[in-house]
C-alpha cells in the first residue's frame, strides 16, 4: 500500500522513544491507519526525496543549540515542525537558532508520549487543531472542582467550555449550549450525587449522545455507574482523590487530563466514521462507490454518470480555515465538506452557506441531508 502520511524524526532522535512509537501507533489505529501501511516513518532521513501527494510532519529532537538543523529531504520548506525538547526551559540551550521560531513541546512531564503523539496527528490534519473539551457538572457540587479543571486543561492547551466562563449575558442559554457541545472533542461528565436532577445536565448528555461525542465520566465517591449509561470511558474517584477544599489531588488532576488526552482521538475518529457511514449510504442511493480515505481523511464518491466528488468529513463546527484546507487539497477538482448540522447555531449555519457559494467547486453536505445535498449536486 502507498502511504499517504509520513511523520519524519530527526535531531537528536535517541529521544524518538519507544513510548512514542506506541502512542503514535495507538492513535493512528483510532483511525483505521498502521505504521507500515498508511502511514511511514522517516528516521534521520531515511527518504531521500519529497513525495508531494503525502502529508507530512517533521519532529525535530532538540539536545545541544549546536547541532545543526537541516530539514530531511522528505520535507518541504511548507511541512510543519514540531520541536521536541527535555523540558520548556531548556529550549535556548538545546534548540538551533533557525528552529528556536518553532513552538516546542517538552518530552518529559505528564503523559508526555500521548500529548506528541497527538501534535503530530493534528498537523498531519487528522485531528482538529483546537483541542476542545466541555465540562458538564452541578454549579451546586462541584464549582470548585470545574474551576480547578478548566484551569489545568487550559494549561495543557484544551481549548475548554465552561458555561459560567463562555456564555454572555442576553445570549440564548441552551442555543449558544447545543452549539459548543457540538464542537467538543470531548464531554467531560462529573458525575456527582444529583447529576442527573439537574434538566441542563441531563440534557447535556443527552445532546452529547445525540452527537456521538465521547464522553467521560468522572465518577465521584458514592456514586454508582447506572450500567445503561452511555459513556465512553469512566474514571473513578475515591475520598482520597479530593483536598479539604473539594478540588482534586495533584495527582488526580493528572489522571483526569490523562484519560481526556487518551480519548480525544478516539471520539475524533468514531465522529468521522460515522459521517461517512451515514453519507456512504446516500451515495448507494445514486448507484455510486466510496473509496479513500486519503489526505485529510478524504474519501472519493464516485458515479456511473463519470462525476466525482471529494468529500472531507469535519468534525465539530466548520470554519473558514478548514474550508480553505480542503479547497488547496482538492485542487482543480468538485469537492464538498460533509458535516452534523445538529446543534450549531442557525446563523452560523447561513454564514457557512454564505460562504460557500463564494467558493468555485466547493459544496456543504449535512450529514442528516446527505441524499437532498447529492441531488443537488449531480443535478
Amino acid at each position: 500500500m502507498n502511504p499517504i502520511y509520513q511523520i519524519s524524526a530527526f535531531g537528536h532522535t535517541k529521544h524518538f522513544t519507544k513510548e512514542i512509537n506506541e502512542a503514535l501507533s495507538k492513535q493512528l489505529g483510532e483511525f483505521g491507519l498502521s505504521v507500515g501501511n498508511e502511514v511511514v516513518i522517516d528516521l534521520n532521513g531515511s527518504i531521500t526525496s519529497k513525495n508531494p501527494k503525502i502529508s507530512a510532519v517533521g519532529l525535530f529532537f532538540g539536545n545541544d543549540s549546536k547541532l545543526a538543523y537541516t530539514r530531511p529531504p522528505a520535507l518541504s520548506d511548507y511541512d510543519p515542525i514540531i520541536p521536541i525538547v527535555s523540558s520548556l526551559e531548556r529550549c535556548s540551550i538545546e534548540l538551533p537558532t533557525n528552529v528556536s521560531a518553532y513552538n516546542a513541546m517538552p518530552s518529559g512531564g505528564p503523559n508526555s508520549p500521548t500529548r506528541i503523539a497527538a501534535a503530530a496527528i493534528e498537523a498531519l490534519g487528522l485531528m482538529p487543531s483546537r483541542r476542545r473539551v466541555f465540562l458538564s457538572y452541578r454549579r451546586n457540587e462541584a464549582r470548585k472542582a470545574a474551576l480547578q479543571l478548566f484551569d489545568e486543561l487550559s494549561e495543557r492547551q484544551f481549548d475548554v467550555f465552561l458555561d459560567t466562563h463562555e456564555i454572555r449575558p442576553g445570549a440564548v442559554f441552551q442555543d449558544v449550549l447545543w452549539h459548543h457541545l457540538s464542537d467538543c472533542d470531548v464531554m467531560l461528565m462529573l458525575d456527582t450525587t444529583s447529576y442527573f436532577k439537574s434538566r441542563w445536565t441531563t440534557e447535556e448528555f443527552g445532546q452529547a449522545n445525540l452527537k456521538k461525542a465521547s464522553i467521560l465520566r468522572i465518577g465521584y465517591p458514592g456514586v454508582v455507574r447506572d450500567n445503561n449509561l452511555s459513556v465512553t470511558d469512566t474514571l473513578a474517584l475515591s475520598d482520597a482523590d479530593f483536598t479539604e477544599d473539594e478540588t482534586f489531588t495533584a495527582s488526580a488532576l493528572d489522571r483526569l487530563a490523562d484519560g481526556v488526552e487518551r480519548l480525544r482521538s478516539k471520539s475524533v475518529a468514531v465522529r468521522q466514521s460515522n459521517l461517512v457511514g451515514s453519507f456512504r449510504a446516500a451515495v448507494k442511493q445514486f448507484k455510486g462507490d466510496l473509496s479513500g480515505p486519503g489526505q485529510l481523511r478524504r474519501v472519493l464518491a464516485t458515479f456511473p454518470e463519470g462525476k466525482e466528488l471529494r468529500v472531507y468529513p469535519v468534525v465539530g463546527v466548520p470554519t473558514s480555515e478548514v474550508v480553505n484546507r480542503i479547497v488547496l487539497d482538492a485542487e482543480e477538482h468538485e469537492c464538498a465538506l460533509l458535516y452534523d448540522n445538529i446543534g450549531i447555531l442557525q446563523s452560523w449555519q447561513e454564514h457557512l452557506e454564505w460562504l460557500g457559494e463564494r467558493v468555485d467547486r466547493f459544496h456543504w453536505i449535512k450529514a442528516e441531508a446527505s441524499y437532498q445535498a447529492l441531488k443537488g449536486i449531480l443535478g
